[in-house]
């Protein structure tokens, strides 16, 4: 067995199909079905049930895949240990951020980083969470920056701050800048908010409906920046993370209330591959947006705190 007939099992039984594990490893499907049964072969064991409907892991598949596992993050980390020992970090980073952090925290991250390692070369994606974590899962991000702690094979979700949402209006709304209110008292909504297919909508409506608020009109946007701006030239509003508006908080071109008795709450995760430790660059990285994330914390409390 070599890493590599390692790394096509894996994509096999996270995938559950030959098919999409060969786009994924991109290779051929016959020869990947070779690899497979040459590691069959060897162990002298079948590694999983073949049927129409894809593959299924046996016994052996499973505990081969959590040893592999092991393995290939103990090579990985052994590259990222050598690679560290210079004192000059270089390579390239790939990031998803959901729109809320690339709108605040994002930005004052990268400039810290890019000013202390410039040498690393950034790619940056924007996108919800339930399409970042499938670009983690594919290969195509390093890491992710996501708002629910999502269940897929061979990814890890590490909490990386807590957060809370509030209720964003235009100047017109009638609602006073900074109060605390309770969704559970709020007048009929005319509200935007992000499709279902995105895991940011499914906690907006648990919080909508934990407080029975009562919908008298909906829009459906997937874009965070035209929400925004729809709800700061009309008397529509939406449920949105602090994070998405914190900068806006002293401009008076929206009115944003805190959430209280209970609080809208959104937590950011770190997304990655579990066979795929970060790199030193990457960690580095990712620290200085969980200290942005504080920080926004930090200053929303500050602003609550002065109006309640």
């Amino acid at each position: 067995m070599d890493l590599r007939q390692l790394e096509q099992f894996i994509a096999v039984y996270e995938e559950g199909s030959f098919s999409r594990a060969a786009r994924r490893e991109n290779c051929t499907q016959p020869g990947l079905s070779v690899q497979i049964r040459n590691l069959e072969d060897e162990f002298g064991v079948a590694l999983f049930t073949r049927s129409r409907r894809g593959v299924e892991p046996t016994v052996a598949g499973k505990r081969l895949y959590a040893r592999g596992l092991d393995i290939l993050n103990s090579v990985a980390e052994t590259a990222n240990a050598l690679h560290d020992l210079s004192s000059d970090v270089t390579g390239a980073i790939t990031v998803g951020t959901v729109p809320s952090v690339s709108r605040s925290a994002l930005p004052a991250a990268l400039s810290r980083f890019v000013e202390a390692h410039p040498n690393v070369e950034l790619r940056l994606d924007e996108a919800y969470g339930g399409t970042l974590t499938e670009r983690v899962a594919a290969g195509e991000l390093d890491f992710a920056v996501v708002t629910s702690a999502v269940s897929h094979e061979g990814i890890e979700a590490t909490l990386l701050a807590e957060h809370e949402m509030a209720l964003v209006s235009g100047p017109d709304s009638g609602l006073k800048h900074l109060e605390p209110l309770a969704l559970k008292n709020v007048p009929p909504l005319r509200i935007v908010q992000p499709t279902r297919r995105h895991a940011i909508r499914a906690l907006i409506d648990t919080h909508l409906a934990r407080a029975d608020v009562e919908i008298a009109a909906s829009i459906e946007s997937d874009g965070l920046n035209t929400t925004l701006e729809y709800v700061r030239h009309s008397g529509w509003s939406t449920l949105t993370a602090v994070a998405s508006v914190i900068d806006a908080a002293d401009s008076g071109t929206l009115v944003i209330n805190p959430i209280v008795r209970p609080r809208a709450e959104l937590d950011y995760y770190l997304v990655r591959q579990v066979r795929a430790p970060l790199t030193g660059a990457s960690e580095r990285l990712v620290q200085l947006l969980r200290e942005e994330l504080a920080a926004i914390t930090r200053r929303w409390r500050t602003l609550s705190r002065r109006h309640q």
